[in-house]
């Protein structure tokens, strides 16, 4: 069974041990609620669907949307729901399950360990993941296994400071990678850029107040001029952030995956030119970007991936 605690969104959903999904349940996460009242909504939530399939999960994985220590398996923090220090997920979910075997970790690291054993990453045993959404995460993948780092904290690609002074970030510094290509950093800066009267001919400026960074993307498909530029400049964001990365790992293949990450070609050729721009050449030329291939279903399946590792 893999559970998904996002910072909007619930999942949990049952597979089989080569990542075919059986049956999957979502659901809104109430930012008001608990750890305590989060946890029993999704037992009650994944219960139902062992009692429709007439099936008992043989582990559990939990995709955590937050720092995670992974030796403890507790959560560190969350940058979006509040309340979530230093709880022990991972015996909370067991108990409330009846499970022995349940395996907790930050979502970035379950997302890339469900693309290396299902998705875009399989064949590729050096990995970079990026979820980019609401937020930026990500996931190191070395040796085929995914690299946690000396407290469970690699991987926080979001958190590169690469404009120092910048616009703020959820985690309160500046300048951030997440406070720049993230799907509110998109919408911000489209918002800032029709307020300054930019092209007054675009399609942003009748939305005004209420655009999304699926807006940006969607406009910028069909040829929007301002739309495409902001979209540019995420991709050369991204690129920075990507670029260092690649330089310091040279992995084979970069996976990006979250909402933003569906914008299509507007973003990932844009993208793959920064790469190649600001990365050297050596690994520029190692490297592949590319989408993620598991989608709506990533958080659940690399959940699913932790609880057979």
């Amino acid at each position: 069974m893999g559970l998904d605690i996002g910072g909007t969104k619930l999942a949990a959903g049952l597979a089989d041990e080569a990542g075919r999904l059986l049956a999957v349940e979502r659901g809104e996460t109430d930012r008001g609620a608990t750890p305590a009242e989060i946890v029993a909504a999704l037992a009650e939530m994944a219960k139902g669907m062992c009692a429709r399939l007439r099936a008992k999960p043989q582990a559990v994985g939990i995709s955590y949307g937050g720092p995670a220590d992974f030796a403890r398996q507790t959560t560190i923090t969350c940058h979006h729901l509040q309340g979530w220090e230093g709880i022990p997920l991972g015996r909370m979910v067991a108990a409330a399950l009846g499970v022995e075997r349940v395996v907790m970790d930050n979502d970035g690291n379950a997302c890339a360990l469900g693309e290396a054993v299902f998705g875009a990453g399989r064949g590729h045993t050096e990995m970079l993941y990026l979820t980019v959404s609401s937020g930026i995460g990500g996931g190191v993948i070395i040796g085929g296994k995914v690299y946690r780092g000396a407290s469970s904290m690699a991987g926080e690609i979001g958190h590169t400071v690469i404009v120092p002074g910048g616009p703020e970030c959820t985690c309160g510094r500046r300048g951030c990678l997440e406070a720049l290509a993230s799907g509110w950093s998109i919408a911000r800066r489209a918002e800032e850029a029709v307020a300054a009267g930019r092209q007054p001919g675009s399609t942003l400026h009748a939305m005004a107040g209420k655009i999304t960074a699926q807006a940006v993307a969607e406009q910028a498909e069909a040829g929007d001029g301002l739309a495409g530029e902001i979209m540019v400049e995420t991709a050369d964001y991204l690129g920075l952030g990507i670029a260092a990365a690649v330089n310091l790992l040279n992995p084979s293949r970069v996976v990006l995956g979250g909402g933003v990450a569906k914008a299509g070609d507007c973003l990932f050729l844009p993208l793959r030119q920064a790469v190649a721009r600001y990365a050297l050449a050596e690994n520029a030329a190692a490297v592949s970007v590319v989408p993620a291939a598991l989608g709506d279903a990533g958080g659940v399946l690399g959940a699913v991936a932790l609880a057979l590792a």
